[in-house]
């Protein structure tokens, strides 16, 4: 069916959401028109020395908490150069920690349930994998069913899969990285995905 509507002579244009695999399909199989596709994102926050680190920390949480972190934009790694990293991962420690998770039909609650508990059980492993390589959760809680809280997760090695592949949840993960824009912008494009990205410079 999904063929059917792609290669159908009266569609104009095509627009896709999801997986790179399926918008891969879709491009070699719709022919020549017009297609618009918005397929998996690994969005960084670049952070540097001159940085408002306020304004950092609120782009940080935000980005990376918004809808339960269950979007294509959100922002998925946070690449802080080291000279400001600590004071930088304490502010947004500190911004979730106010943050109320729980029922999504609460009008109280900031962060709700991801899509399932499956998602959920796979963001926690991903979390506890970069934590056995050297990773430190900094603010987190443990996880109910579909409910995964913010965590906020600080020297991530850049190339672990919790930043390697795309984290479609309200993980905080914070790269450090040396005051060196081309090194920052090499380890932003380390990995397969892109969509999206933010400074914070001044």
């Amino acid at each position: 069916m999904g063929d059917s509507m792609i290669t159908d002579p009266n569609a104009d244009l095509v627009t896709f959401t999801g997986s790179v695999r399926v918008g891969k399909h879709i491009a070699a199989t719709a022919g020549y028109k017009r297609i618009v596709l918005e397929l998996g994102g690994n969005d960084p926050l670049i952070v540097m020395e001159d940085a408002d680190l306020e304004k950092a920390a609120d782009l940080a949480v935000t980005g990376a908490t918004k809808n339960s972190g269950q979007r294509c934009t959100a922002v998925k790694r946070i690449l802080v150069v080291e000279s400001v990293a600590d004071a930088f991962a304490e502010r947004v420690a500190q911004k979730v920690k106010l943050l109320k998770c729980g029922d999504p039909m609460d009008p109280q609650t900031d962060v709700g349930t991801v899509i399932n508990e499956r998602s959920a059980v796979l963001f926690e492993n991903r979390v506890r994998d970069a934590e056995s390589r050297g990773a430190v959760i900094l603010h987190g809680a443990p996880r109910r069913g579909a409910l995964f809280s913010p965590t906020v997760v600080d020297h991530v090695p850049f190339d672990c899969e919790l930043v390697h592949e795309e984290t479609f949840g309200p993980v905080v993960p914070i790269v450090r990285c040396p005051d060196d824009i081309a090194e920052v912008i090499r380890v932003s494009n380390s990995t397969a995905y892109g969509l999206s990205s933010g400074v914070c410079t001044n």
